[in-house]
């Protein structure tokens, strides 16, 4: 593939951006292989060249599958990692909320009285506005000049000041008067949590969240680099052919480090379906957060379709008539969690295309459901 071509794709994969130790028991067939033939299944339905997904049993016993390929000469499997895009945001709420009673943060401070140099973002603006998405802040990764720069230099590492410096615009809406993912409000959150602090997001993930829990193969990219040899390629419709291409292959950091990079705090981390499904299950279950910073973080927010509402960056929904918090990412690779608190169930699924996993995560659910008894 040609440089020009892998340009092409990155532009293509930022503009749909707008839209503990634990002891592992096998698993028996009789979900393990239905869970496989489901994940097959759905990745020869929905054409995506290679998936990686793990469901975790409320007694903790962990299924992990792989279904397709990685590059055209290797199969996926389920150690690979993959880009989680937005689902960054719930790590990075999580990880505020920790920090806020240590630090003197509150979720109703404003964004200018830790960040005064902020532009045209108004300084009124509060940390809880960030955590839910009502900010009003520009999305900036809808914006031509966000794509331009993103794909005019796709081996640039962005810092998050030079982010804050570049990509600003008009408001969506007034603070607190409209919904909008925008990038920006948890790149703030990001700053705000190293103003606070002293020290990195990325330092702060390690030393709180990924070593204690044992989950060695999630980090938060630039902080540290890409293991090559163990990420998924990342496939992408170049050509518009309706036929995706391997977009990696050759490429080094080629398209990843400009993009990913330029997200940071609200779409740089990079993990294992197993970590993630690991950490969820634990964030969910109280093992990270305290009983009154999880209550704040699934305090229903915005109402985003009817029954489902947003939280710190956690859908709150229904499920086939269960409580089921999760949240997607796409980032050339797609990403999605599913926790369902009445049945301590956890499932992740991540792809090396951007499409919506949602039908392959809710399938598995419904393997679970079928074959439980």
């Amino acid at each position: 593939m040609t440089r020009t071509m892998r340009l092409a794709a990155l532009l293509a994969i930022a503009t749909l951006l707008a839209t503990g130790c634990r002891k592992q028991a096998p698993m028996s067939e009789k979900m393990a292989g239905p869970f496989q033939e489901a994940l097959d299944q759905k990745r020869t339905e929905l054409e995506i060249p290679g998936i990686s997904a793990a469901v975790i049993l409320p007694d903790g016993t962990t299924w992990r599958g792989a279904s397709g390929m990685s590059s055209e000469n290797e199969a996926m499997h389920p150690t690979m990692l993959f880009g989680l895009a937005s689902v960054t945001k719930t790590y990075i709420a999580a990880l505020f909320l920790q920090l806020a009673e240590k630090y003197g943060l509150s979720v109703e401070d404003s964004v200018g009285r830790w960040i005064p140099e902020l532009g045209q973002i108004e300084g009124s603006i509060t940390i809880r506005q960030l955590l839910n998405h009502t900010s009003g802040i520009c999305r900036f990764q809808t914006k031509p000049e966000y794509l331009a720069a993103v794909t005019s230099q796709p081996e640039r590492i962005w810092t998050p000041q030079e982010i804050l410096k570049e990509f600003q615009g008009e408001p969506a809406c007034p603070p607190g008067a409209c919904w909008g993912e925008s990038m920006m409000d948890y790149v703030l959150l990001g700053m705000i949590i190293e103003k606070a602090t002293g020290a990195t997001v990325s330092s702060l993930l390690e030393t709180r969240f990924f070593t204690p829990r044992e989950l060695v193969e999630t980090f938060l990219y630039p902080d540290r680099k890409y293991p090559a040899e163990k990420m998924a390629h990342m496939w992408w419709d170049v050509s518009g052919s309706g036929k995706p291409v391997d977009v990696v292959d050759g490429a080094g950091d080629l398209p990843l480090a400009g993009l990913f990079s330029s997200l940071w705090a609200s779409g740089a981390m990079h993990s294992t379906a197993e970590n993630l499904a690991r950490f969820v299950k634990d964030l969910f279950e109280g093992k990270i957060l305290g009983k009154d910073s999880l209550k704040a973080m699934l305090s229903p927010g915005p109402e985003l379709y009817p029954g489902a509402n947003y939280g710190f960056s956690v859908i709150i929904d229904r499920i086939a008539g269960q409580t089921a918090y999760w949240h997607s990412g796409g980032a050339g690779y797609s990403s999605i969690y599913f926790y369902f608190p009445d049945e301590y169930l956890s499932i992740a699924v991540l792809s090396n295309l951007m499409k919506d996993p949602k039908p392959i995560a809710i399938a598995l659910y419904n393997i679970y459901g079928e074959r439980r008894e």
